[in-house]
């Protein structure tokens, strides 16, 4: 029997999608090779890390750290990253695995859409440019929430985009994939999703067609999809706000969301002007083209459904430049918009001059990846500065490599001794910065800094790097850890005895106990 022939539309579809299985291939390899190679870093990576974990063993409604409650961020990239840790155990891949997952599907949900609007030619262009973007790949290779907020960005943009297509057919799913990728921007970071809401305000102003769509799919589009968002995002906050009231107004709002605007947090000192730098060294050489492509999808005609990727883009770096707390990653949602529209602008181009011929692409794509070597090479010392240990103001964020190894080498598989010492790890260091994150993620134990005395009052403290008690309030007959620097050891009083486990050049780990 003679086979059925393969319809137009089957070998396109059929096509399409191994471009965009391929396209996904090629970011996983990008992405998760090495992904769990370095050790985790101070702050946030620690810090999101050790919450995943502490899900595991306290509920997965409340987040703790340190054994405290902790209610800075909404939970969706711990519940993620928690489950993980739950499938696969806890480890440097398994924590950064959820951002890195979310950026191989950043990558194929914007190609599998260019694909769809556009042609393949400017999917795979998307595709490359993305993944040698170095500040996607970036956020893309840390334990953190930024790229889990870019996804959900990237999908509200696309339902946007998708009530503006040419020739479509009115339809009401752009509204529920907005509010959708709303909600998951929301339950990442926050008050960060906020930039989607100011683009649909912006566009609202500038198209016709998006009023128009608002007015006709108000009650079977808008607000059932709204409706949706509630449904995704109240019950979690209304729980946290039944459950701690005032604290989790002012922690959650006051302090992490309203004190960022207002100045600047964790000595983060920048100007206004900052993420014109952070663009300059992030994405070479695709910054070069990104307002020629901005300008492009505002005023032509023909990219008027384009215009969400470059309203949400210019949203999201003028928004981010008026707050007094800048930092590299909070522009990484606008990433994938600016690629795709430099993406659409080359093909254009391509297209309009004909360069249609292998030979001439081939020679265009080597002249590409020289440029991109040789500004990759100019813009490294810059890149290398804005994730420098030392901060704007000053101080530098010390090295963990060695209290990572220490700790490491006694926790990973414990000793019964180590094992059956009681309380938190006790930290003694010198020098009043010293960031615990990585130190409570690698002991895998609650952490307390002591000093040989209490803080006179007044002194300010940091609950992440600053925050000791006396030695003797930590300290009883009972042994308990002590991490300290061996400059310290000769500090220790002669009524307490210590009793070393591990050694490193600076570091010594060992149980500590006051004499009867």
């Amino acid at each position: 029997m003679a086979s059925e022939p393969h319809s137009p539309e089957k070998v396109c579809s059929a096509h399409a999608a191994r471009g965009t299985a391929f396209a996904a291939l090629l970011a996983a390899l990008v992405i998760l090779t090495l992904l769990g190679h370095n050790r985790l870093t101070d702050w946030d990576e620690g810090i999101y890390a050790e919450v995943s974990r502490e899900m595991l063993q306290s509920g997965w409604l409340v987040p703790h750290w340190n054994s405290f409650v902790w209610i800075d961020k909404p939970p969706l990239t711990y519940w993620i990253t928690a489950l993980f840790f739950k499938l696969f155990g806890v480890s440097e891949f398994t924590a950064r695995l959820g951002s890195a997952l979310s950026a191989i599907a950043i990558v194929t949900l914007l190609h599998a859409w260019l694909l769809r609007t556009r042609d393949a030619v400017t999917a795979w262009l998307s595709t490359t440019i993305l993944l040698s973007t170095f500040g996607f790949l970036h956020v893309a290779r840390v334990g953190e929430t930024d790229t889990l907020l870019s996804l959900g960005c990237l999908l509200a943009l696309i339902g946007l985009e998708n009530l503006l297509l040419p020739g479509e057919a009115p339809s009401s799913r752009g509204w529920y994939l907005y509010w959708i990728g709303f909600a998951v921007a929301l339950m990442s970071k926050s008050a960060a999703s906020g930039t989607l809401f100011f683009t649909l305000l912006a566009l609202l102003v500038l198209e016709p067609t998006l009023r128009l769509r608002l007015r006709t799919q108000f009650r079977f589009g808008f607000l059932p999809g709204f409706l949706l968002f509630l449904a995704l995002t109240l019950p979690w906050h209304l729980f946290m706000l039944h459950r701690f009231g005032r604290v989790f107004v002012t922690q959650y709002v006051g302090l992490h969301v309203l004190g960022r605007v207002a100045y600047p947090f964790d000595g983060h000192l920048t100007h206004w002007w900052y993420y014109f730098g952070v663009l300059l060294f992030s994405a070479p050489p695709w910054v070069l083209l990104y307002p020629i492509a901005l300008y492009t999808a505002l005023r032509k005609p023909g990219l008027r459904s384009m215009r969400v990727f470059a309203v949400f883009a210019l949203v999201e770096i003028l928004c981010f430049s008026c707050v007094q707390t800048r930092l590299p990653h909070y522009v990484a949602p606008a990433y994938a918009p600016l690629s795709a529209l430099v993406a659409i602008w080359l093909a254009d181009r391509l297209a309009a001059f004909q360069l249609d011929r292998c030979g001439v692409r081939a020679q265009l794509a080597t002249a590409a990846a020289v440029l991109w070597i040789v500004t990759a090479l100019l813009t490294a010392h810059g890149r290398s500065q804005l994730h420098s240990p030392r901060l704007p103001n000053g101080d530098v964020t010390p090295n963990n490599r060695e209290e990572v190894a220490l700790l490491q080498r006694v926790f990973r598989d414990p000793t019964p001794l180590v094992a059956s010492t009681p309380g938190p790890l006790l930290d003694w260091r010198t020098g009043n910065y010293n960031p615990i994150p990585t130190v409570i993620f690698y002991a895998n134990r609650p952490v307390q800094q002591v000093q040989l005395h209490a803080l006179p009052p007044g002194t300010p403290t940091d609950i992440y790097v600053f925050n000791p008690i006396a030695l003797a309030q930590g300290v009883t007959t009972q042994p308990r850890l002590l991490l300290i620097d061996r400059s310290l050891l000769q500090q220790i009083p002669a009524d307490y005895s210590f009793e070393a486990i591990a050694i490193s050049s600076t570091l010594e780990l060992g149980r500590i106990a006051r004499l009867p």
